[in-house]
């Protein structure tokens, strides 16, 4: 080895020996400085966004053309209408029906407070026929919804809608109920006879002030004779009845207690007490109590009670005969002898007696009920009939008119 230099050194193990004690060596000092030159530089350049550039918020959409957005609510009208994934179940007597929750509770307050996923109702308070009317109702889009209300439904989705508390649609059926030129007439008693299958007390009132000239071809009808005490009493107590004298309600009551007179004599004076005979002439007063052509007059009119009724009402035509309506002894006449007077009735002529129409005995009033459904059954030829009754009905009562009665029939019931 050189002089100097211990054995097994060399001057490049110093160089490796001086850089594993902490030294840099060149190359680890270049990249610092061109770190730091770097980092000097960048803090003089700018970004974009401080260049101004950046996302404007103002667009002018009449210049984009994009594709559209399907509209919600068709969205949501398809998935209910079509039935897609309905979430309850409407179980009324043995039919099961699948809703959607949302929809029944956008218009039933029944259906508001329900979370569960099946719901009873029971079927005497809601028929299937009208759930389905109703929930189509609801689906229906347009404002003419009402139109699936006809004379033939609309006490069942009436009642319903009640029961469901569909305010809306409640509304709806009262108003169509309350349209005169729907239901008057025929159609209101048809209409009656249903709310009374249904029970619907407030629709049977609402009815019966409509039945006027329709009243003598009701008479003429297998419905009056099956209607009970309450009712017969109820139209023969109206007041907007369209009559040509008042003797034609006591032949209609006639008529009503002789269907069946051994059951329904005990109802003698709750019928007779619905007769005004103050409103009939004086001398009918006395033919229906002693003409033996009218037996069937003379078997009503032998109750005390009823005969009594006869000789107020006798009293009171005659003091109006004599002293007109409106004069002071009129007044003081009818309070001496205590009598009532009789309100008008809806009268189809005019209300002098001479005007009104005169029955000889009770077949001519048979034979004119005769008419009334013989001229309805020829209108209404094709059309089908929807209540039951022949016309040989009417023609036996004038056979039996015609015929003595049984002594025995003259029997009258103890006054009640």
């Amino acid at each position: 080895p050189p002089q100097g230099q211990p054995d097994g050194d060399s001057p490049s193990d110093d160089a490796d020996l001086f850089v594993e004690h902490g030294r840099p060596d060149n190359s680890q000092l270049d990249k610092k400085q061109v770190g730091n030159r770097t980092v000097a530089q960048l803090q003089h350049e700018m970004n974009l966004t401080k260049m101004g550039f950046n996302q404007d918020t103002s667009i002018d959409w009449a210049k984009i053309d994009l594709p559209p957005k399907t509209d919600l609510h068709k969205l949501l009208h398809y998935r209910i209408s079509n039935y897609i994934n309905p979430d309850v179940l409407v179980k009324i007597g043995n039919h099961e029906y699948r809703c959607h929750l949302l929809v029944l509770q956008c218009y039933s307050g029944f259906f508001v407070e329900k979370s569960m996923s099946r719901i009873e109702i029971p079927e005497q308070s809601v028929t299937k026929t009208a759930f389905t009317y109703i929930y189509d109702w609801m689906l229906h889009l347009g404002g003419d919804s009402y139109t699936l209300l006809r004379r033939d439904n609309i006490l069942e989705i009436f009642m319903a809608a009640q029961y469901l508390q569909v305010k809306e649609l409640e509304e709806q059926c009262w108003a169509f109920i309350d349209n005169e030129d729907l239901f008057s007439e025929d159609k209101a008693f048809m209409l009656y006879l249903d709310a009374r299958a249904l029970g619907n007390t407030a629709v049977m009132e609402l009815m019966v002030p409509r039945i006027q000239r329709f009243f003598l071809t009701l008479v003429a009808s297998k419905d009056f004779l099956e209607l009970v005490i309450e009712e017969v009493s109820v139209f023969l107590r109206s007041n907007y009845i369209c009559i040509h004298c008042e003797m034609e309600v006591f032949m209609a009551a006639v008529r009503w207690l002789m269907f069946d007179w051994e059951k329904r004599q005990k109802f003698l004076l709750d019928v007779m007490s619905c007769v005004r005979f103050g409103l009939i002439s004086p001398w009918q007063l006395v033919d229906i109590r002693r003409n033996p052509e009218n037996q069937e007059f003379l078997l009503v009119t032998r109750n005390p009670d009823v005969s009594g009724m006869i000789e107020d009402g006798l009293a009171y035509a005659i003091i109006k005969y004599w002293y007109g309506h409106e004069s002071t002894d009129y007044s003081h006449w009818i309070e001496v002898l205590g009598l009532t007077e009789p309100t008008a009735r809806n009268w189809a002529g005019t209300y002098k007696v001479s005007d009104q129409k005169k029955y000889n005995t009770y077949q001519e009033f048979l034979s004119d009920l005769s008419k009334y459904r013989h001229m309805h059954v020829l209108s209404n030829k094709g059309n089908g009939d929807r209540r039951g009754g022949s016309n040989e009905s009417l023609q036996s009562e004038l056979e039996n008119a015609r015929k003595p009665l049984n002594p025995a029939d003259f029997i009258m019931p103890h006054p009640r």
